[in-house]
């Protein structure tokens, strides 16, 4: 064969056919959408080709395979030698296609190139090039990226269904077969790498339609192992022996030296230059390689051509292929003339040792700048002296695989100067990675800020590799590890957070995560008794895993917010933490790190059900937003969704293969889901005559059963479809089935409080187990069929025999319903969910808790599982969430969750900022000392949630409104009321303040009304009714003279506190366009000369004494004058500057703040309360007034009142103590903040 630069350029937008050229402009119009496939680039410009009447007999041989439409064999496997003319071929192949518009895909892999030896790329990158070669391809392709985004992170075998083998299924069958061409296929990954890809390879006939595929390859074992069995494969070995092959390669030489002689035409060489009888020395001694031809070409090429050419025709013929490529590199090597000096030597070896074991082909800058060579010795200098064997251009790279195979096997180069241990230079190029972050790395190494958006900060190529591939060098590193564990000792100590900082510049902290995981599998494998190391490294794992998705968003947030929440007491926190430079959280946020992995948040409305599959890579939700949901298990990405049900999805559940999902309804269906289309496989299961509330496959696959309202169980086929039987003897709805683990028996759970044992072959109940004294909410059976356990609606979990359907043993320690249940894959432990909002986890055997309950769900929990592996706990809940736990030690589980069990509703400072008081949905107030984050008293009285608390002007008393509609008084010291409840509202207290004196307290109430109070006696003053609706929030003016209340009826109304008379008529002037819009907030200005309303989108002013609207120029814009607040998404501000300070990590579910001079206090979901301390030098002049803000969880069903999405309406204000902020609810599940005397609207 011989050798031309091919003249297809791109192998990613050839057109197939005419239809293809005519829609052209659809296909680039949405390469947009398959842009998210995220392709990898393979631009064949710069391949070669062969040269024209070269490998005339096999190409011939490949237009006839492919134009023959009566073949079985679809596709052809190309394999020979290192050397022998795969590439050129396929090049050739592909340029022969694409030139007459019938080429599908050109994908050619290479292994130094760590994107294009990458397995898990292929599907997606051929999904691409066939999207772009054929507009009806595209737009099939393009329609199922759209429905999933995130497809690229299916397992292979699903990507080649949705991308490849569906999509083409719909498109008609073209007049011509198109050609994929697939090169180097043994340079894709290792053989343990490749094996998914090879057996989708080993089997693409749904392709032979539209597609004739060709494979090149070495014939490793996996691969002809794979292949060569196939019927429908057609296997042609190279014959590089062949007299053909002989004359393609003499044909190369020939077009060599001609060209040599046209562009050196002052060397003379002569027309006949080198002779016959040289070229017929070179074929010979090519030993049919073409390799060989085109280094020796490269060679001869150079300073001295005749005396380059007379090195290599000394050389003896070799004795076989590998000899031959054996001896020219030795040619080559020893014509560079300096082996007597040691410092070329040294260059040498450095420099090919970086070049050999670099995982991305690096420049010659880069390779200095590892070396730390001088400037009169760069690196580029020996790299021209290997121009023949080196390719030259951004970066340096090996030409040919087999130049480094030759350098790297001792046998084969036979002098040590050439022998490259593949280990020792991974060694030393981890080394050099060390060395170059050493010295770069360091805090804020760009010089960003906080406050302004990321732009394109770069680092240098070197210092980017050594930051994506420390890990990966030192990963192959095997013995000689003291000097190793020392450096990596080292470098985590001081630079550990600065490596996060640099991944999340270079927009890759999501890698940290599978990064550090390496890096922590090797530790603990090769220095399990480095006790620092391991610990260091593993907290680096649960950092990653953590904040990841925080830190990607600015590279600071390492420092300002991840390391502040992180666990005290882990080695990372007390290695690193500085409270005079970060905010600290007082009394420290937990001690562990929280059994809490990962939040899934997607779905829009309650997570009824879960399951996950059995190779536990993929877990799926059914919700009352009526999809189903598909999503990956490590990155908690959504892969896909299902919709049919017309209501909520009560139940899912995986096929015993994982590639079905059945989903029961309110809708009284069941619908069973094919995971890789997201379409329904049989027609819809109807028969229940109202809502499906469990659902569950056989363990064979071959029949599902179902449980209803309408009290009965029904199995069918799964094949068909067709009802089996139906099972009737419930006198309840049946809220839980599953079949026994060898599938012989069902199990149902009912609300007439009874679990039944059937025979499903005789539809007979054998067993039936009474005990509970409520509804049977949960059933499951142990994997090795011996017991079964409930859960019901009388808060107990029981374990049953599942032979005589005794009770072996009640477990106690939920307190509401228990929704779920399950086993873990070993049964020695059991998972249960509940109505508490708690996880808890039993011992089996002796049916007491193995840890603390997990309680970070904001919600009740309705459904739960174990992982296939037992490591790991799945919940779903009624907060929208889907949460992955970590199955905890007991005394980490402990360590980490405190706190009061239900999320806070209202948090507030005392005026003085040494208090702080929170009210609970678990009916509790708390009141911190501020300084220490110690808990001073817990209040106890109220039967419903607390919504609102304020402090009196003094600090001694706190006010509390709650869901019971009264109102209490409590001593902030002892905790005891201080008067008795006040009572008189008819419906909850949304909203409490006291006056400015502190001799009256003020509340609203979701019955419309606003009551005045007396504080020292509970004598109600005053009823203000002029509300259509419930009162949301209620301030004083500065003067106690005045009320202001914001009201879902979406008006505003100030008060005479004296009289209870209305000021001035109703103010609602706040307009969008044609719209009215509603006054989202409204509050005096400090000195009562203006009321300031807010709505959504604009604030308006109003003159206090007159109650005139003020005209735009005479409305103020004040900026925030306290110390900090927080956005809406969580970013913490300097209100006087403006300056950014930090953000609650992503983990952290907050639901209200409240900050009173260098103080920032926050709740959660879960019921905590943390008091984060900024360090003066972060903030500008802290002044002693108190902000107060709320964020309000969005969760459906909390809201009292109905909500028009067109409109906004006030549901809360607060005035501090100092009476210049406000704490104010928009109504669209929206807390905010705002200053007196401001517009801006604190999220």
């Amino acid at each position: 064969m011989a050798f031309s630069h091919t003249s297809y350029t791109d192998a990613r937008f050839p057109t197939i056919n005419d239809i293809g050229r005519d829609q052209i402009n659809v296909v680039f119009n949405t390469q947009d959408i398959l842009d998210k496939l995220e392709p990898v680039g393979m631009d064949a410009s710069t391949r070669t080709g062969c040269l024209p009447s070269t490998r005339a007999d096999i190409l011939k041989f490949i237009v006839e395979w492919v134009d023959d439409r009566t073949s079985q064999q679809t596709v052809l496997w190309l394999h020979g030698l290192a050397g022998s003319g795969k590439s050129t071929l396929s090049t050739t192949i592909a340029s022969i296609y694409g030139n007459s518009g019938r080429l599908g895909a050109f994908l050619f892999f290479d292994r130094d190139i760590t994107e294009r030896s990458d397995p898990t790329m292929v599907i997606r990158t051929l999904a691409y090039q066939l999207a772009s070669s054929d507009a009806r391809i595209g737009a099939a392709i393009r329609a199922v990226v759209e429905r999933n985004p995130n497809i690229m992170m299916l397992p292979l075998h699903l990507q080649f269904r949705k991308l490849i083998s569906d999509p083409l299924s719909t498109i008609e069958v073209p007049p011509q077969l198109a050609i994929i061409v697939i090169d180097a296929l043994d340079e894709c990954g290792t053989a343990a790498t490749r094996e998914s890809l090879l057996e989708l390879l080993s089997d693409v006939s749904n392709l032979s339609l539209h597609f004739r595929t060709v494979i090149t390859s070495r014939a490793t074992i996996d691969i002809f192992n794979a292949l060569e069995s196939q019927h429908h494969i057609f296997i042609y070995e190279l014959d590089i022996t062949s007299a053909a092959n002989s004359d393609d390669i003499l044909t190369y030489f020939r077009h060599c030296m001609t060209r040599l002689r046209t562009q050196k035409r002052h060397l003379q060489l002569g027309i006949e230059w080198p002779g016959e009888v040289v070229f017929r020395q070179l074929v010979d001694r090519a030993s049919g390689l073409f390799v060989w031809a085109s280094t020796a070409w490269e060679f001869i090429n150079g300073h001295n051509p005749r005396r380059r050419l007379d090195v290599i025709l000394r050389e003896d013929i070799a004795s076989d292929a590998e000899a031959a490529l054996d001896a020219l590199y030795k040619t080559a090597l020893e014509s560079i003339g300096f082996w007597d000096d040691e410092d070329f030597i040294s260059d040498f070896r450095a420099i090919l040792g970086v070049i050999l074991v670099a995982r991305v082909p690096l420049s010659s800058a880069s390779i200095d700048a590892f070396l730390r060579l001088p400037k009169d010795r760069p690196s580029m200098y020996t790299i021209s002296l290997l121009g023949c064997v080196l390719q030259q251009n951004l970066c340096v790279r090996i030409l040919h695989p087999s130049f480094a195979d030759f350098l790297m096997t001792p046998q084969r180069c036979k002098w040590d100067t050439w022998f490259f241990d593949r280990a020792t230079y991974h060694r030393r190029l981890a080394f050099h990675c060390l060395d170059c972050m050493d010295a770069v790395l360091k805090q804020n190494m760009c010089g960003m800020t906080l406050s302004t958006d990321r732009t394109n900060e770069n680092l240098s190529e070197h210092v980017s590799y050594s930051c994506l591939f420390w890990i990966d060098h030192i990963s192959v590193i095997e013995d000689n590890l003291v000097p190793v564990i020392d450096r990596l000792r080292g470098f985590l100590c001081q630079h550990l957070l600065h490596w996060f900082e640099a991944m999340s510049i270079m927009k890759r902290s999501r890698d940290t995560i599978s990064l550090v995981s390496c890096l922590m599998n090797w530790v603990s494998h090769h220095a399990p008794h480095e006790a620092k190391v391991l610990e260091l490294v593993g907290d680096a794992f649960r950092f990653a895993r953590s904040f990841a998705q925080s830190i990607e968003e600015h590279p600071l947030l390492v420092y300002m917010a991840a390391l502040p929440i992180t666990p005290t007491s882990t080695a990372l926190y007390r290695t690193f933490h500085d409270s005079v430079l970060y905010p600290s959280v007082l009394g420290g946020f937990q001690r562990a790190w929280s059994p809490l992995l990962q939040i899934l948040a997607g779905h829009g409305d309650v997570v009824w059900s879960i399951a996950i599959s059995p190779d536990g890579k993929r877990l799926t939700s059914g919700s009352r937003d009526t999809s189903i949901r598909v999503w990956d298990t490590t990155t908690g990405a959504e892969i896909s969704k299902m919709r049919g049900h017309q209501h909520s999805v009560w139940s899912v559940a995986f096929s015993p293969d994982g590639s079905r999902v059945v989903s029961g309804g309110n809708d009284a269906t069941i619908r069973v889901w094919d995971v890789t289309t997201g379409r329904e496989v049989i027609p819809t299961l109807r028969g229940h005559k109202n809502a499906v509330n469990s659902v569950a496959f056989s363990p064979d696959g071959t029949k599902i059963i179902s449980g209803s309202d309408d009290t009965t169980l029904r199995l069918w086929d799964v094949s068909s479809g067709v009802e089996i039987t139906k099972l009737h003897g419930h006198e309840g709805w049946v809220q839980s089935v599953t079949f026994s683990s060898d599938g012989t028996r069902v199990i149902s759970g009912s609300d007439d409080c009874t679990i039944r044992v059937w025979d499903w072959v005789t539809a007979s109940a054998i067993l039936e187990l009474r005990g509970h004294d409520a509804w049977v909410t949960a059933v499951s059976c142990s994997p090795n069929n011996a017991l079964l356990v409930s859960g019901s609606d009388d808060t107990t979990v029981r374990i049953w025999d599942m032979t005589t359907g005794a009770t072996i043993s009640v477990l106690r320690g939920h307190v509401n319903c228990v929704y779920s249940v399950a086993f873990s894959p070993d049964g020695t432990k059991i998972v249960s969910g509940s109505n508490d909002s708690t996880i808890r986890i039993w011992d089996v055997t002796s049916g007491v808790e193995i840890v603390s309950p997990l309680q970070e769900h904001a919600d009740v929990v309705t459904s739960v599982t174990f992982s296939p592996d037992g490591t790991k706990i799945i919940s779903g809940s009624l907060d929208c969430t889907i949460r992955i736990w970590n199955v905890p030690a007991g005394t980490e589980a402990r360590a980490a969750l405190r706190g009061p069990g239900s999320y806070i509703r209202s948090l507030v400072f005392s005026s003085d900022g040494s208090k702080l008081a929170s009210g609970s949905t678990d009916m509790t107030l708390h009141v911190w000392d501020a300084l220490s984050g110690a808990e001073v008293s817990e209040m106890r009285g109220h039967e419903g949630g607390v919504v609102s608390v304020e402090f009196s002007p003094d600090g001694h008393r706190v006010v509390s409104g709650s869901i019971d509609k009264s109102i209490r008084v409590w001593n902030t010291i002892t905790g005891d009321e201080v008067i008795p409840p006040l009572r008189g509202h008819e419906d909850y207290v949304e909203s409490v303040t006291f006056s400015p004196d502190g001799t009256m307290i003020a509340s609203g109430s979701a019955d419309s009304t606003v009551r005045v109070w007396d504080a020292a006696s509970g004598a109600e003053l005053l009823q203000l009714r002029d509300h259509d609706t419930g009162i949301s929030s209620i301030v004083y003016s500065p003067d106690g003279r005045r009320i202001v209340s914001c009201s879902w009826d979406f008006t505003v109304r100030v008060w005479d506190v004296t009289t209870g008379a209305q000021v001035f008529p109703v103010m609602r002037e706040h307009t969008i366009g044609r719209s009215i819009m509603v006054a989202t907030s409204v509050f005096f200005s400090p000195d009562a000369s203006r009321i300031i309303s807010q709505s959504k989108y604009e604030s308006l002013s109003w003159d206090a004494a007159t109650g005139l609207r003020l005209r735009a120029n005479e409305q103020s814009d004040h900026r925030l004058s306290g110390s900090m607040y927080t956005t809406h998404n969580g970013w913490i501000v300097d209100s006087a500057t403006e300056r950014t300070l930090g953000k609650h990590p992503n983990v952290l579910a907050t639901t209200n703040y409240a900050v009173h001079e260098s103080l920032l206090a926050v709740g959660t979901h879960s019921g905590r309360v943390f008091i984060m301390h900024f360090p003066s030098s972060m903030l500008t002049s802290p002044d002693t007034r108190t902000l107060v803000g709320n964020v309000r969880p969005r969760f459906p069903g909390l809201c009292r009142w109905p909500y028009d999405g067109n409109s906004d309406s006030v549901t809360s204000v607060l005035t501090s103590a100092q009476d210049n902020y406000l704490e104010i609810d928009d109504g669209a599940d929206e807390y905010q903040s705002k200053e007196v005397e401001s517009q801006a609207v604190l999220l």
